[in-house]
């Protein structure tokens, strides 16, 4: 048998090996042995070389030649010693890089040259008529088919259905059967390779069920075409009848296959054979559409599923698995951090820095001024360390004390009152400064601790995304090839991945392609509406493409601004941000003032706004971060801002407002006011916006509006029956029509800085 594994059983090979010697051996009209380069290639591929040499030997016997039958015997003992002794002695170097059989192979070739009889093939150029030299051309060719026979026949017994073929293992592969073709053509006829060949398209056609049906019709009809001067479009044809018919079943495709077969030969004129002859046309056809349909399905799904193993590249989505899961462990590692950071942070906060600051301030009182004095004695005996613990508590409440603030015990020992109240006092001062300092340190630990805990919490939600594999879906695969080849694009590569429950396709093609037809036939396929997300150049030629599920919704937006009349910079800033791919965000921040430094607070306000909430940070430390950022300030720093967070796959949207004047939702029969009570970011410590939760629907308008444009108005009544009877489909010019509205309330000249924001929903399209 065989001394390696092989893909295929080693009965098998040896039955296809004795079968394809007999056709090679038919390729010739005087026993050319274009069979000895597949003995040796079979031999060098490990097989049985007395098996091969037997099949070898035998296959001679068609030609009835005893001179020719003895040559091929002699071949056959020769090289199948050689290979013997090299499996013997493969420790030799000599043997082992297989030396011997090479020069046995050369010495069999020369015996074909010398003793073979031979009658010259009739070729028009007369110094080519000479029997040696054709013969010595021919061994020549022999010579360069045992190379190429050797690199097949290893593909074949070794890798096929295990994994992908080389591109030049693949072209002798078609070589080598386009020869057994032509051996077939010449031993049984025409009609039997005809019947042969199209079981077999048929077969090969519903196993892969893509383009590749049609070259191996390209490379079916060669033999005929060599043999025969058969056209080659016939086959070509059934291939193109058969690739269109298969997605509906075999039935469907062996009808259409027979239907072509008999339209054809209507045009062919087989209908006016002799009996015979007609009956033997009938049944080329109608036999192998008949084994085709009755073959088992477990036979079919069995090569289906060898098939899409090895052209399925299992590698690249173990290395996407892999990576995701390493890249998922990092980043929980990570969040681990930044949590023991805000843990840390948070537990420092824990010590009392104003107890520790108020026992200070009564030692020191007590060292620098009452042990100093002559009564000491007896204030200890009367224990006012209490009273004036009390003392200085009421000090650091108030920021100062006076005789009135004196507790009584004090007052009836202490001889010295007033001095006692200016000791105090010089310590408050301190006191109220270290305070400070002191609020401010724990602030800023809170703030990082906050900021901490924000990053950990975002970390781990994309550890946990990362860390959970792609889902595998190659029957969906398969099928959207096949859907994409119908509609005229030729796929190279296709994933599709789930990522968070939603889809995703991504694919490579050669040429530039109509990414509409891609989208809707991906869509039909998956049963979901899909929109490009993204295109990358991979060369000149090969692009891919990656499409992403379509929102319900896309908005489109209108914005119109007027700086205050007389400052070079507005104090609104304004910010449309994609958040991902189904959110996006819009913000109005209105610093507070006008000029370069409301500007600069509302500009900061917005930059930071987009930074978090792309970061999918939580709303509350958002807020509760930029409120904090604002009141560190030196200056009075604040900034009224609405935002909003627009769900594109439902419309669902959350509105928060910050000290900002009303905003409202618009649709066509009704209309919603959005109203805020908090104060603008930035005056407070903590914070308390107004948030709410608004479903819009295809049509619906947002609208965002500055203080410059709502107080240009005299009442909300004057403002609100405006709206009423303002056009909505199209929000720039809404926005447009409310500035120049609020300019002719203020006299043509704009009193304050003057933004309005609109966004509008509508039904996505493809």
């Amino acid at each position: 048998m065989f001394t390696r594994k092989t893909a295929i059983p080693s009965t098998l090979i040896y039955f296809f090996s004795a079968f394809a010697l007999l056709l090679l051996h038919a390729i010739g009209n005087h026993g050319e042995p274009f069979g000895l380069a597949l003995f040796y290639a079979l031999g060098v591929s490990g097989a049985n070389p007395f098996l091969i040499a037997v099949f070898y030997a035998a296959s001679s016997l068609i030609s009835l030649h005893p001179v020719l039958f003895f040559l091929y015997l002699g071949q056959a003992g020769l090289l199948c010693l050689a290979f013997l002794f090299e499996r013997r002695f493969q420790d030799k170097a000599f043997f082992k890089l297989g030396a011997l059989s090479f020069l046995t192979l050369f010495i069999c070739l020369v015996s074909f040259v010398v003793f073979s009889p031979f009658t010259p093939y009739p070729i028009p150029f007369a110094f080519l008529r000479d029997g040696y030299l054709q013969k010595t051309v021919i061994a020549a060719l022999v010579f360069l088919l045992s190379a190429t026979f050797t690199v097949c026949i290893k593909a074949l017994c070794f890798k096929l259905l295990k994994c992908r073929l080389r591109d030049d293992e693949r072209i002798y592969c078609c070589f080598l059967f386009v020869l057994l073709g032509v051996g077939f053509c010449r031993f049984f006829g025409e009609t039997a390779y005809f019947g042969f060949s199209l079981f077999f398209l048929l077969l090969f056609s519903c196993v892969t069920k893509d383009a590749s049906a049609l070259f191996f019709a390209f490379v079916a009809s060669l033999p005929p075409f060599l043999v025969f001067s058969t056209s080659l479009e016939r086959f070509f044809l059934y291939g193109v009848v058969i690739a269109f018919f298969m997605k509906s079943g075999r039935l469907a495709a062996a009808i259409a296959c027979l239907a072509t077969f008999f339209i054809l030969g209507y045009f062919e004129g087989i209908y006016g054979y002799p009996a015979v002859a007609l009956t033997q046309e009938i049944l080329s056809a109608l036999l192998p559409c008949l084994l085709f349909v009755f073959c088992p399905s477990l036979l079919i799904r069995k090569l289906e599923n060898e098939l899409t193993f090895y052209r399925e590249k299992h590698l690249s989505r173990i290395a996407i698995n892999r990576n995701r899961a390493v890249i998922g462990e990092r980043l929980f590692e990570i969040s681990s951090v930044f949590r023991e950071i805000q843990t840390t942070f948070t537990a420092l906060n824990e010590s009392s820095a104003e107890d520790n600051a108020k026992s200070f301030i009564l030692s020191s009182v007590m060292e620098t001024l009452c042990k100093q004095c002559p009564t000491y004695p007896l204030c200890q005996k009367k224990n006012v360390r209490t009273p004036l613990a009390s003392l200085i508590d009421v000090g650091c409440v108030k920021g100062k004390t006076n005789l009135m603030d004196i507790p009584a015990a004090l007052a009836d020992v202490c001889t010295r009152q007033t001095e006692l109240l200016n000791a105090v006092n010089r310590q408050i001062v301190d006191y109220r400064r270290y305070m400070l300092e002191s609020e401010n340190a724990t602030n800023g630990r809170n703030l990082l601790a906050g900021q901490a805990l924000g990053v950990s919490e975002v970390l781990k939600n994309i550890a946990l995304e990362q860390s959970e594999p792609l889902k595998i879906y190659q029957e969906q695969e398969k099928d959207l090839t096949v859907a994409l080849l119908k509609a005229g694009v030729v796929c190279l590569e296709m994933l599709i991945a789930e990522n968070g429950g939603e889809p995703s396709v991504s694919l490579v093609c050669y040429g530039e392609t109509n990414v509409k037809t891609i989208a809707d036939v991906i869509s039909e396929s998956l049963k979901t509406p899909m929109i490009i997300s993204e295109k990358l150049t991979l060369s000149k030629e090969k692009f891919c493409y990656i499409f992403h599920r379509r929102p319900k919704y896309d908005a489109a937006f209108g914005i119109a601004t007027r700086t205050k009349s007389g400052e070079r910079a507005s104090g609104d800033t304004y910010s449309v941000i994609k958040i991902d791919e189904r959110r996006f965000l819009v913000a109005l921040s209105d610093g507070m003032g006008s000029g370069e430094y409301a500007h600069k607070v509302s500009e900061s306000t917005v930059s930071l706004l987009e930074s978090f909430y792309r970061a999918k940070m939580p709303s509350a430390l958002v807020l509760n971060t930029v409120n904090k950022l604002l009141s560190f300030n030196r200056e009075e720093s604040f900034a009224c801002v609405d935002i909003a967070v627009v769900n594109l796959d439902d419309g669902e949207t959350d509105v928060i407002k910050i000290g900002s004047p009303m905003g409202f939702i618009l649709s066509s029969n009704a209309m919603k006011i959005l109203e805020g009570s908090s104060l603008p970011l930035g005056i407070l410590d903590s914070l308390r916006p107004a948030t709410s939760a608004y479903t819009l629907r295809a049509g619906d308008v947002l609208l965002f509006l500055s203080d410059g444009i709502t107080q240009a108005f005299p009442s909300t009544v004057d403002l609100y029956e405006l709206l009423k009877g303002v056009p909505i489909s199209n929000p720039q010019q809404l926005a447009d029509h409310l500035l120049d509205t609020a300019l002719e309330l203020y006299g043509g000249e704009a009193k304050d800085d003057m933004t309005v924001l609109a966004v509008r929903l509508f039904q996505a399209t493809a």
